[in-house]
């Protein structure tokens, strides 16, 4: 299943170290693999541009960064201009 990968998996599977690959068990062939197989479910699944974002929910935080306990799906701000930001807050 050849799939042309990204320039920048491509230099993954081109550059990846023996020894980086034999900690994993696995031969560079089957890291090209593994990453087609990875690239061909994200552009199934993926939103397309056009396409309506899919629908989530998400904890709100408060000013200070902590949790709330407090839920909001994106589907409650519809018609409305909204900003994500995704990132590891801990």
């Amino acid at each position: 299943m050849a799939v042309e990968l990204p320039e920048k998996f491509e230099n993954i599977v081109v550059n990846a170290a023996e020894k980086w690959l034999e900690t994993r068990g696995m031969t560079r062939d089957e890291l090209r693999s593994f990453i087609e197989k990875r690239v061909i479910r994200d552009n199934e699944l993926s939103p397309k541009i056009g396409e309506d974002a899919p629908d989530f929910e998400a904890e709100l935080l408060n000013e200070h960064g902590g949790r709330t306990g407090e839920m909001v799906k994106l589907s409650s701000y519809f018609g409305k201009p909204v900003g994500l930001i995704f990132g590891s807050y801990t």
